[in-house]
């Protein structure tokens, strides 16, 4: 009975710790915005917007999304490359357009994942429901067995019953060109789907995250020379738990993953937001959500030491710091760090569309 009773503390004391925590993570979320944007944050038209941070009833009863705001086209075919075809979901608001665009781009360590149910499709639907035109895509992920030792732990075991059977193998050089297709092919069709190509943001998480990152900021880098829309304009950058800085050790194990044209300490340096933006000379403005108890992409060495790098650059970058949370928060969306995160992003993007 006292063991019982033991584990239920500790099972207690565990869920309830984070919460006298998040009135202190939204005090330094609010301080960053208003040391960004000033009184255009304080003034800045809400109304449609989440009205608070973090509200308890949507904790239990979930938040609000109008499903009569927006429609859903799934699986449309952007990409035959002869051995896999790729897709995306298009998540389009009610009305004519052109809608500002959200290129939404999932996780998981580069080798598993997909889109749709594994890329928290509650967050498409609630910013298609408030305007935005939102592409959930697919990108390729690298086969686990073509690694030294044929497998990468514990998620190449994922990667065997929870993602999407590709023929082909990717590693991050073949995504990053994918998404890049996606964007011209987006642009070539922009009429079609209502799509603002001059108000475009890109979110990612995880793997997704460091992907986003390479294209916020390599899209007018010489770097990825026509890998991009040509008449695409990013107004931000949405990096959610990301990986921004992906480093060589000397058993160069990772070294599948980055191999492409240039030499490899290069190619590292290419697929790293922490090395790109020092040689970018376009860096759209973004915001960093993090969890700082994340085992995953590390808080420290991957959100707020490139937080600290884009700002000693003169670059506009906020880091929303979801306290206690770890690696893929906001898979529940309607839990403290899935709304705190919906919160602020939603205003990160409406002062970038105002003019930043």
């Amino acid at each position: 009975m006292l063991i019982v009773t033991g584990i239920c503390t500790f099972i207690f004391i565990g869920a309830i710790i984070p919460y006298p925590s998040i009135p202190f993570g939204i005090a330094e979320a609010e301080s960053q915005m208003l040391s960004v944007y000033g009184t255009r944050y304080t003034d800045l038209d809400t109304s449609g917007m989440r009205p608070a941070p973090y509200s308890v009833f949507d904790s239990l009863f979930g938040m609000s999304i109008d499903e009569t705001e927006f429609s859903v086209e799934y699986d449309i075919p952007y990409l035959d490359n002869g051995q896999d075809t790729f897709f995306f979901d298009w998540y389009c608001p009610a009305g004519e357009g052109p809608f500002p665009v959200i290129i939404s781009i999932h996780g998981g360590a580069w080798v598993l994942g997909n889109k749709g149910s594994m890329n928290i499709p509650l967050f498409n639907q609630y910013f298609a429901s408030t305007g935005y035109a939102v592409f959930d895509i697919q990108y390729g992920l690298l086969d686990t067995s073509t690694l030294p030792g044929g497998s990468f732990g514990v998620f190449s075991t994922f990667a065997s019953f929870t993602s999407f059977a590709y023929n082909g193998s990717y590693n991050i050089e073949d995504q990053i060109e994918n998404v890049g297709y996606f964007t011209r092919t987006l642009e070539l069709n922009s009429s079609r789907y209502r799509a603002d190509m001059d108000n475009v943001f890109v979110v990612g998480r995880s793997a997704g995250g460091n992907l986003a990152s390479l294209v916020t900021l390599g899209y007018k880098n010489p770097l990825f020379a026509g890998t991009f829309a040509t008449n695409m304009t990013i107004r931000g950058g949405i990096w959610i738990y990301p990986v921004t800085n992906i480093t060589r050790d000397e058993t160069g194990f990772f070294d599948p993953f980055v191999e492409g044209d240039l030499p490899i300490e290069e190619q590292y340096k290419k697929l790293s937001a922490a090395s790109l933006i020092s040689n970018s000379t376009v860096v759209p403005p973004i915001i960093v959500v993090h969890g700082n108890k994340d085992g995953l992409a590390d808080y420290g060495s991957q959100g707020v030491s490139f937080y600290r790098l884009a700002n000693s650059l003169g670059h506009r970058c906020i880091l929303i710091t979801i306290p206690w949370a770890g690696h893929g928060f906001d898979y529940n969306f309607y839990g403290y760090g899935g709304q705190i995160s919906t919160y602020y992003i939603e205003r990160f993007m409406a002062l970038e569309l105002e003019g930043g």
